[in-house]
């Protein structure tokens, strides 16, 4: 496969910035701001046009003048605007020629947007309830030229000088330092920022508000100069901020170091934003995140304090790899992401030795092997082409599976070898730009192997191996390697790809990984079959291993044993619970290879045991309620074990740990149903509620304690106090887990107050999908969820269709669950005639993981009930896997563990309306049958799934339209809509 690395829509080279001076002046009445921008240019040919990005700009003068001839200058006659590919074009009656030293000064109008993107505004209260409003900015990947004309390409750099105008008091912030402040009458200020290196377009930043803030600096040890560091926050939080401000100064020091390049500028501020579309973003010396990703309370939850580590090691480490130097095009976006993560995980083990943080990489990457193994994924290196394609590969395969075959690399180099490599890699390119061949190339110089060759074949072939084991005889084996797609059906046209796998083999009698780099289909190893033996060992190869029978047996009786770490068992169990979904092998064995977890207690590996069962019973969720109940069955028993191990009380001095598998367990025990954790977490709720004692719920359970009491009661007056709480607390984190457990209100009526309270002013647009995500969980969820998305569609696209990432994830939240061929048929019908420019990736992905969970069920129904019978899960009542789909249970327990009481599963049919902020709206009495009219169909399909579901996925299952065009008209009309949802 050929990479594109500069498709044609970008711009012209024969002219190309050198310098832009910029004075952003904000007018707060009308969501307006004046700009000033003056380009220094060279230009290369004679020309009389320049053409330049800009999105949303009202251009009110541009003038060309030569800066070498004083006094001379060109007006340009007309500006048109080329909405589609995002540009202006100013036209000059005279040629501008070469040779002189041109500079073009706009004058223009733009929007303080509320999208979360280019120049946008937020505002926050504090505990006083005092409110305040702030300005700020997030420019990649190509909304620079939201604030500003420019040329919006990774590859032309240029250097910057910034000059803002804001209120006196209020705090300015931009990439490099201020130089000077200047008082004016109005009570305005002027603020003037250092001149910044040569960077790319969107690390550019700036922002202006209340913050508090506190500082450190580093050592200065390494570079002769220490460095400042400061987190802002917003006010009256600025004491959450000292862990991540001990992480910077000892990441700046690590990898200045580690590149043996001293940080590039004077300063480094970390800034918290209220409103904050992606999780972190790198801005060179301005790095920006979400409250959540770098504030914690003293008392914060382990599992926080890790994503926190690896999200602010992650964006420092960009201050060199990515804004030092930088991708050439989007299409090495992984290189740079990918890398960044991959060395945040290197940091963390070396700050954090005892974290064990390589078991839970293991377990981060397996949703990028579940995606990676669809059709629809897409190579590492892929080509793109326009602003919709660049925001949806900032997905799971450019950073995890872009880290993962990193990692693989490095295992095979040595991580001393790539890291010299890496090094000089930087160092040949820093101040410039560079693509993924680059650093193979230099990988293999500075290594001497064939980088290259080993490399292309991860990064620019779409999904992974599995590798099938076959034992000739005892001492002999066969190894063959073959595309691995969750669906299946491997087509003999796909399986001719070949990857170079480095095998990794250890055995019973040998723990030293044997590195046999096979690059054949098939090889034949001699191998002792009667004893255990493991390939991929520390599970560093992208690739899945499917093992006979016998021998996943043996492996798992070497659990407990320590000849197998974490991280190994969690690729074992992994690797069995993907291969019974893909249909290699059946679900019972899955099941059956839960009985060697009994006695782990490795919280990394309890938490994928939880995670891999929640996916089997999110796909059997609306199956009949004694297979749902025999599969709770199991997940109580093996939950509940460690509760009476471990208790609810956390002993001062406890491994960090510990605790986390504490929570796990009593979250996944109480979500069964188990009646003695569900009674205490009711009262360990009422008296953390009523009688205000928060030494009630230890922060660690809260999230499990809030969800078990909304699944296992009806739920209205807690879903009340969990409201408040929200509400309430000033905290972050405890923000995120109050909004998050709002799903999982267990009637009908509670499910649409999280809907109308997700879209309400109360919920921040970068919250909403936190709030609904939860939903997906319960039967009424999902369908209220889905029916919703349909009813308001064109207000949610028109309202969000320039958030980053935020169709893309309403979509996957609303239908990647489904598991019957109908929904499946819903989906393709609504999306039809629908403009999927902005989300064509993510729908296919979805309608292709809802293709494997109906085969899943087909295959599987059966094979799950015989073996829940046989190992005493499920009494004998006969036959189930025709049985209709029963939605309560014996006891008024719903499907999924929820408290159902008569009337609460009523569907779409009867809903009378929503009540969402603005107007009340009828959803339509068709889109969703009753219960009782899905059995009916269910029961009349049930004997037409078996045999023609392979015909019906056989053609092209996701016929995307063409997309609709937008004008200038249309753009205005857009950003004129109102900040609020007016349903």
């Amino acid at each position: 496969m050929t990479v594109p690395k500069r498709p044609s829509m970008t711009l012209q080279r024969s002219i190309i910035p050198i310098h832009y001076s910029l004075k952003i002046v904000p007018c707060p009445v009308n969501f307006s701001f004046l700009g000033e921008c003056s380009i220094e240019v060279c230009i290369a040919e004679p020309t009389y046009g320049i053409t330049l990005n800009a999105k949303e700009l009202n251009i009110q003068t541009a003038t060309a003048r030569d800066h070498l001839l004083a006094g001379y200058s060109v007006t340009a006659t007309s500006v048109s605007y080329n909405v589609e590919v995002e540009t202006i074009t100013l036209e000059f009656p005279q040629a501008l020629h070469v040779g002189s030293s041109w500079i073009l000064d706009i004058t223009y109008i733009g929007l303080v947007n509320d999208k979360l993107n280019g120049f946008y505004r937020s505002v926050y209260t504090d505990s006083e309830n005092n409110v305040h409003q702030l300005t700020t900015t997030q420019f990649q990947s190509t909304h620079a030229r939201r604030a500003f004309p420019c040329w919006d390409e990774p590859a032309i750099k240029a250097t910057f000088s910034l000059t803002l105008v804001a209120p006196q008091g209020m705090t300015c912030l931009s990439n490099m330092s201020v130089l000077s402040t200047s008082l004016l009458e109005n009570g305005m200020q002027e603020v003037h920022f250092m001149k910044t290196p040569i960077m790319a377009t969107y690390l550019l930043a700036w922002m202006i508000g209340d913050f508090d803030y506190i500082e450190a600096y580093t050592s200065g040890e390494f570079s002769g100069e220490k460095v400042l560091c400061r987190v802002y926050t917003p006010v009256g939080l600025a004491e959450q901020g000292h862990y991540s401000l001990d992480l910077a100064v000892k990441a700046v020091e690590y990898f200045s170091r580690l590149f043996n390049i001293p940080y590039p500028l004077p300063k480094l501020d970390m800034v918290a934003v209220p409103d904050f579309a992606p999780g972190a973003m790198e801005n060179w010396g301005l790095i920006t995140f979400r409250t959540y990703a770098l504030l914690i309370e003293e008392y914060g939850s382990q599992d926080r304090r890790h994503e926190i580590a690896a999200t602010v090691i992650h964006e420092i480490s960009h201050q060199w790899f990515g804004n030092l130097v930088t991708m050439e095009w989007w299409s090495d976006l992984w290189l740079f992401e990918g890398f960044a993560t991959h060395l945040a995980y290197i940091v963390v083990d070396e700050l954090f030795p005892g974290w064990d943080i390589w078991s839970e990489f293991v377990k981060r990457i397996q949703e990028v092997l579940k995606h990676d193994s669809l059709r629809t994924s897409h190579p590492v290196e892929v080509g793109v082409a326009n602003p919709n394609e660049i925001t949806q590969i900032f997905d799971e395969v450019s950073y995890m599976k872009g880290a993962s075959v990193l990692r693989m690399l490095s295992a095979w180099l040595g991580q001393d070898q790539l890291i010299l490599g890496i090094r000089k890699f930087i160092h040949k390119f820093m101040w410039s730009n560079a693509n993924t061949s680059d650093l193979w190339v230099t990988l293999a110089e500075e290594c001497n192997v064939d980088v290259p060759g080993f490399m292309s074949k991860w990064t620019r072939q779409t999904g992974y191996p599995v590798l099938s084991i076959t034992e000739l005889d005892e001492s002999t084996i066969l190894v063959r390697q073959n595309l691995f797609l969750s669906t299946g059906d491997v087509g003999e046209e796909e399986d001719c790809l070949i990857w170079p796998v480095p095998l990794a083999l250890v055995t019973a009698s040998d723990p030293t990984p044997r590195n046999i780099m096979m690059d054949t289909k098939e090889l034949i190893l001699n191998v002792d079959t009667t004893q255990w033996y493991k390939f991929n060992m520390g599970q560093t190869g992208f690739y899945r291993v499917s093992y006979p029978p016998k021998t996943l047996a043996l492996l798992g009786q070497t659990f407990g044993t320590e000849q197998l770490n974490a991280a190994n068992r969690v690729g074992l169990l992994t690797d069995a619970a993907a291969l019974t979904a893909s249909g290699n092998a059946p679900t019972s064995s899955f099941l059956t290879l839960l009985k060697y977890f009994e006695d782990e207690e490795n919280y990394m590996v309890w938490a994928e045991v939880s995670l891999r069962l929640q996916e089997l019973l999110a796909v059997w969720l609306e199956q009949p309620a004694p297979i749902m109940n025999g599969l709770k069955e199991v997940q109580r028993r093996l939950f509940t074990k460690i509760v009476k191990r471990l208790g609810w009380d956390f002993p001062p001095g406890e491994d960090p740990s510990t605790g986390n598998l504490r929570a796990v367990a009593i979250r996944f025990a109480g979500r069964a149903g188990d009646p003695e954790i569900v009674a205490e977490a009711r009262r360990r709720f009422r008296s953390f509620m009523q009688e205000r004692d928060l030494t009630a719920i230890p922060p660690d359970l809260r999230f499990p304690v809030f969800e078990i009491v909304l699944r296992t009661t009806e739920g209205v007056q807690e879903y009340e106090d969990i409201v408040n709480y929200y509400r309430e607390t000033f905290v972050p984190g405890e923000k995120v887990v109050a909004l998050s457990v709002m799903g999982y209100g267990s009637s009908l009526e509670l499910v649409r107050r999280t809907l109308a309270f997700a879209m309400s002013p109360e919920v921040r647009t970068q919250d909403i999908l936190s709030a609904i995500a939860t939903l997906r969980s319960s039967v009424i969820g999902r369908a209220e969820l889905w029916n919703f998305m349909r009813h308001h569609w064109d207000v949610l696209y028109e309202r969000h269709c320039d958030d980053i990432g935020f169709l893309d994830y309403f979509v996957l939240l609303s239908i990647e669950s489904f598991s019957t061929i109908e929904r499946y048929q819903e989906v393709q019908a609504f999306f039809a005639n629908k403009d999927t420019t902005s989300y064509d990736r993510i729908l296919a992905t979805c309608l292709e993981g809802i293709r494997m969970n109906i085969l899943w069920l087909e295959r599987d129904c059966k094979d799950v009930e015989e073996w829940l019978r046989g190992n005493g899960y499920l009494s004998d009542v006969g036959p189930l896997a025709t049985e209709k789909n029963n939605i309560e249970s014996a006891n008024g327990m719903g499907i999924n563990g929820i408290m159902v009481s008569p009337g609460t599963m009523e569907t779409s049919s009867n809903i009378t309306s929503y009540q969402l902020p603005g107007k009340t709206v009828h959803p339509q009495a068709n889109l969703l049958p009753t219960h009782q009219h899905q059995d009916q169909q269910q029961q009349q399909s049930h004997g037409t799934h078996a045999y023609n579901l392979r015909e019906h996925f056989g053609g092209s299952f996701c016929r995307l339209p063409e997309p609709r065009p937008r004008t200038l008209e249309r753009e205005m009309e857009l950003l004129s809509m109102s900040g609020e949802y007016e349903f």
